[in-house]
């Protein structure tokens, strides 16, 4: 019996409840899970309501730490399962005041396209605003403070926390409504598959990870000090690279300092304080600016980007063209928020926390309470604040129980629907055009990110979905944690459960991604378009099929992985 099913997976509230199989690499922490709904709710339910869409919210609760969501229609009872009757939905659609106006929004909402003044918002002050915020966090040291200080950092780390969460979920509409929109329709003309149409957005998500331009400096500022050169090309241990980049005088240690700081304090994998921060992995940084510094001098590749949105556009009805063109500008427009939000909002904001707990945990730690500073990260709010104020609380048996019980659970283990058998959605014959189209585009787009192909795995092959097209060869690197990314070599095929906009920074470091879980537009899919690499995911156990260290071709557009040799 495995440790999941030792556990009891009952529905939290009334309902049908999915497991969410993409943004959690394992059980979350106490921390996450009592912070993270709320906010989650809170911004995603009021962008819901700003387009008229007929779900009110995503009700969202951790079951043994796994992420269960369950959706909650507008007007519904807790308890229904699928859409009332057409006479009960019409008397609600005439009467029912909610519905109603939401129908009214929805009516002129593709007319209106609210996502541009929402990415101008977003580009103009909620961005700026984060990054203000982190930094000024970042440029407290919590190994200085003295016990009250450290506490009322920690509770303004939270708070931070709160805000990205719900910062980040208040834009799903835009990030998600132009991209289902565009989907849905373009599928309908061409017939091509979701793949080969998301192609045509490669190119508007230039910078996934949100540090070209820290990068780019950092870059030139080594290339301009034999110093910095020096240190770069030293055997030092990558810590003792990025300290010795950090301490150089003027601009290449400035430059170094403020591209750590930008990319960091992210979770390296999930989307938890439980997850090691790329800074914990110097390696992963050190191996990003070599690989700058040499891929800035490999030749410019074509772009087949325009090449394919001519074809695909040629099999669109001529009288269909001209809105094919505009529903693809929309859907480029607002498709970096889909990562931005992450990455600016709240992993940055996680990093951070991480950061501070980690501090007040080596200070646990050097006293006897607890085993090791990270251990503190399984600790709620309530009993964190103790163990720092005082020293009591958890035990420190306790929360190594807790770190070990997270280590060892598998997603692969925890029941996908718990609380009954799903019901039908609301029929789109029986809604307004206009809110029809808008739920056609969210659950398009909701379909895309959740939902992988059921396993077809043979002895030496694994299918899922081609999510970037190419085909290479190279080793397979099988990652099955954080602990292992210092195996990754350049050109390596990376193989794992699944990544989060974190992961990133690795990217540029690869040949081909493939993982056991994710969809179309899932991380690891959009920003192996952006990078150009071959990527196939959702293949449901490339990490146990595939050999690690292994010869292995992969095919983006045939969304197979075989091992060759």
């Amino acid at each position: 019996m495995t440790l999941v099913a030792e556990q009891t997976f009952a529905p939290p509230r009334p309902g049908v409840w999915f497991l969410d199989p993409t943004h959690f690499t394992r059980p979350a922490t106490r921390f996450h899970a009592e912070l993270f709904p709320e906010q989650m709710i809170a911004g995603f339910s009021e962008g819901l309501r700003r387009y008229g869409s007929l779900l009110e919210y995503l009700d969202l609760a951790f079951v043994n730490g796994f992420f269960y969501y369950c959706p909650r229609p507008v007007a519904a009872p807790q308890e229904a399962v699928g859409h009332p009757p057409r006479e009960v939905w019409e008397e609600l659609a005439a009467n029912h005041p909610d519905i109603r106006a939401r129908l009214e929004t929805s009516a002129t909402v593709f007319e209106r396209k609210p996502w541009r003044e929402e990415l101008e918002r977003w580009d103009r002050e909620v961005k700026p605003t984060a990054i203000r915020d982190h930094l000024e966090l970042l440029a407290v040291e919590p190994t200085a403070l003295g016990t009250e200080d450290l506490l009322a950092y920690l509770d303004r780390c939270r708070e931070n926390q709160k805000r990205g969460a719900y910062i980040h979920h208040l834009f799903n509409m835009p990030a998600l409504a132009p991209i289902g929109d565009f989907l849905v329709h373009a599928r309908e003309w061409t017939g091509r598959p979701g793949a080969e149409l998301l192609s045509l957005l490669q190119g508007a998500n230039p910078d996934p990870l949100g540090a070209d331009r820290e990068l780019e400096r950092l870059l030139d500022a080594v290339r301009e000090d034999s110093a910095a050169v020096a240190v770069l090309d030293s055997a030092g241990e990558p810590g003792e690279v990025l300290a010795a980049l950090r301490s150089l005088p003027g601009e290449a240690g400035d430059a170094a300092c403020a591209y750590i700081d930008r990319v960091g304090y992210r979770p390296v994998n999930g989307e938890d304080i439980g997850e090691p921060c790329v800074i914990e992995l110097p390696e992963l940084i050190v191996g990003a600016i070599r690989s700058g510094l040499e891929s800035a001098e490999s030749p410019p590749t074509d772009d087949g980007v325009a090449r394919r949105t001519t074809e695909i556009r040629d099999t669109v009805p001529g009288e269909q063209r001209a809105a094919f063109d505009e529903l693809l500008e929309e859907a480029k427009l607002t498709y970096r928020l889909r990562d931005e939000r992450g990455t600016y909002a709240d992993l940055w904001a996680i990093g951070i926390m991480r950061r501070a707990i980690l501090a007040a945990g080596r200070r646990l730690a050097a006293q006897g309470v607890i085993d090791e500073p990270s251990h503190l990260v399984e600790a709620d709010y309530a009993e964190l604040r103790a163990l720092v104020g005082s020293g009591t609380g958890a035990s420190g048996e306790e929360l190594a129980e807790r770190a070990r019980y997270r280590l060892e659970a598998r997603y692969t283990d925890a029941p996908p629907i718990i609380g009954g058998d799903p019901g039908e959605p609301l029929p789109p014959d029986w809604l307004p055009p206009a809110a029809a189209r808008l739920e056609r585009a969210l659950g398009a787009v909701v379909q895309e990110i959740f939902v992988a192909p059921p396993p077809q795995t043979e002895a030496r092959k694994v299918r899922g979905l081609g999510v970037s097209l190419g085909v290479y060869e190279g080793t397979a690197r099988v990652i099955r944690g954080t602990s292992e990314f210092n195996r990754i070599e350049p050109g390596d095929v990376l193989v794992t459960n699944s990544t989060t906009t974190a992961f990133n920074i690795v990217l540029p470091l690869l040949g081909a991604i493939v993982t056991d879980r994710g969809g179309l537009l899932s991380h690891a899919a959009i920003v192996a378009r952006e990078y150009g690499i071959p990527g196939v995911v959702g293949c449901t156990d490339a990490t146990r099929v595939l050999p690690d260290g292994a010869l292995v071709r992969v095919d983006g557009a045939g969304g197979e992985v075989e091992v060759v040799a």
